[in-house]
């Protein structure tokens, strides 16, 4: 009889053996729902979502499968690579439900002649991004036509090269009539010069000389400023690029980034896991009852931290929590040769950034600084929903803001991959900017790489310039590519994602200026986002965070840093003068 076998590998059923017959087979559901096909401890497992992910039957052939994430949180694996939407499976591949968590190898006997052998698929690391633990837009973009214009925006070089030749033509000629005027009139002074001469020699002498010199110089003024003149309007005419022109010449210069972090106690060095504790308690009447009727068996603690303000309660025991940290990706760009990166404060150091919570999985319950539930003065428990600005590195549970706190991130990984090269180098965090969402990493590199060129027009950029955007949304469809060891180790074949920046084009939809002083002796004015641009532009998303937003001369003038989304979606970047900052031990700029 045809079955489908599935290896438990790693987690609460490591080394037990699953199968289902192949006749009755439609698809295979992972999670720790009681009705899900495969089901994992729900304490134990709780990596793993209540509907994880599946595998199904591809309908046109019935030895052909599929793994589908089914929006999990903690994401889907095969072979190490990342799930984005659905990915084929084939006998003998392994299925990784979240980063760290069950692993289950999933094989068919007998195996079908279609299979000559199962081919092992694998890569180094996720790909694409998440929203980084920010509320920014971060969501996916549709690669468009990299040399398309927007609607409206003027086309560049647009004036007809006849136009050019005699406008260019009519500035020589107006720098030819006052060179000729000014020798015309040196001339004329020069025969006044014969002719003062007689009368007194060396007295008119000097003062024909003088005015000679004059308008000598005059003359070559006016002919310097004519050739200026045309130089300026070669300049202008021809320094406008296309989109596609700008991905050309940059694309080689804008990285991938793939990152992963943890939070630790910085006294111990032990991990920090958000503590969750069983959704039971005693009523009054002695009877026992759920702090939450939805079936969970656990539910997240939160404790107060003053102004009507609540954290994730934090423990160090791995038992009775779930860890805190993240993974993802974003885009950053070579600004120097030898291998300084710029990219956004929430890629590099990601722990420094709002914390992502489920707004309706993660509700729980307050508890007290030892850990005990709280209830209300009629006796219900007190039910909390998850904070929306927790940051981990400020964490108030330990010590006054401003202060080094009791907690600080650790880099698990921080990796750098250039466009169409599926080497992934080893980055490290050099520095970040304590007021804007912009960091510094680095790269050792043998050789010079290639970078892009950055220009501060803060101060001059209007509304309605044109500006592209090079970056990774994790939206893109993917192009991946086999790799087969060819040292004699035995390794199996790996499949990894090519990196291709994607293109995206716009407008300057706003200039958002913050003003630190006064206005006047009655008023001040300031704003909440900070010094940024608001970008017209809606197919940018996640993954696209720290990646160089382009002026129509090819020079960044702005790093992508996130979005919001309400009845429009809206993007903004942090203008490039705060990143040159990370990059300079001048004066910081207001």
């Amino acid at each position: 009889m045809e079955r489908v076998i599935l290896r438990h590998l790693k987690g609460s059923k490591a080394s037990q053996l699953e199968e289902f017959p192949l006749q009755q087979f439609a698809e295979l559901v992972f999670g720790r729902d009681p009705n899900s096909s495969v089901r994992f401890d729900p304490e134990k497992d709780d990596l793993v979502g209540r509907q994880h992910a599946r595998i199904a039957r591809d309908a046109s052939d019935p030895y052909r499968f599929k793994v589908v994430d089914m929006n999990s949180r903690n994401g889907t694996f095969l072979n190490k690579l990342r799930v984005v939407g659905e990915m084929p499976i084939q006998p003998g591949d392994v299925i990784q439900l979240g980063a760290g968590g069950p692993e289950i190898q999933f094989d068919l006997d007998p195996l079908p002649s279609i299979y000559v052998k199962a081919t092992r698929l694998g890569a180094a690391g996720p790909v694409g991004a998440t929203s980084m633990g920010v509320n920014e837009t971060r969501v996916g973009a549709t690669a468009g036509s990299a040399s398309a214009p927007v609607s409206g925006m003027p086309t560049p070089n647009a004036i007809g090269k006849a136009t050019v030749e005699r406008m260019i033509g009519d500035t020589r000629k107006q720098g030819n009539r006052k060179l000729y005027t000014g020798l015309a009139a040196a001339a004329l002074v020069i025969a006044a010069f014969a002719a003062w001469q007689k009368a007194d020699a060396n007295t008119r002498e000097k003062q024909a000389a003088a005015k000679v010199a004059d308008v000598s110089k005059q003359a070559a003024a006016a002919g310097a400023a004519a050739g200026q003149q045309v130089s300026d309007l070669r300049d202008s005419l021809a320094s406008n690029l296309s989109p596609a022109d700008i991905g050309a010449r940059n694309a080689a210069s804008v990285v991938q980034i793939e990152m992963a972090w943890h939070l630790i106690h910085s006294s111990s060095g032990g991990q920090a896991y958000h503590m969750y504790v069983f959704n039971e308690y005693k009523g009054r009447d002695g009877k026992k009852y759920v702090f939450i009727d939805d079936g969970r068996r656990t539910i997240p603690a939160y404790i107060s931290v003053g102004n009507n303000k609540v954290e994730p309660y934090l423990t160090l025991s791995q038992m009775s929590g779930r860890p805190i940290g993240m993974e993802g990706g974003g885009t950053g760009f070579v600004v120097k040769s030898d291998g300084y990166i710029i990219t956004n404060r929430h890629v590099a150091a990601n722990w420094r950034a709002p914390y992502d919570f489920d707004r309706q999985r993660d509700v729980g319950i307050l508890v007290n600084g030892a850990g005990n539930a709280l209830f209300n003065d009629d006796g219900t428990p007190a039910i909390v929903t998850p904070p929306m600005n927790w940051i981990p590195s400020e964490t108030k549970q330990d010590g006054p803001k401003g202060t080094r706190g009791q907690y600080e991130g650790r880099t698990d990984y921080l990796n750098v991959s250039f466009q169409k090269n599926t080497l992934r180098r080893e980055a490290r965090l050099e520095t970040t900017s304590d007021r804007h969402d912009v960091a510094l990493i680095k790269i050792n590199f043998p050789g010079s790489l290639p970078t892009v060129q950055l220009h501060d027009s803060y101060a001059e950029t209007k509304i309605g310039e044109p500006m592209v955007v090079l970056g990774y949304p994790a939206i893109s469809p993917q192009v991946l590519q086999v790799v087969k060891p060819k040292d004699g180790s035995g390794s199996d074949a790996q499949m990894r994602a090519v990196p291709d920046p994607t293109l995206t084009n716009g407008t300057i939809a706003k200039v958002i200026r913050a003003t630190d002083g006064p206005v006047n002796d009655n008023y001040g004015q300031f704003n909440l986002w900070g010094d940024s641009y608001q970008l017209n532009i809606n197919t940018t998303g996640a993954g696209n965070s720290g990646g160089p937003v382009f002026d129509s001369k090819g020079r960044v003038i702005g790093v992508y840093s996130w979005g919001r989304e309400m009845d429009v979606r809206v993007s903004y970047a942090v203008p490039v003068r705060y990143a040159m900052e990370l990059m300079s031990i001048s004066p910081n700029a207001k």
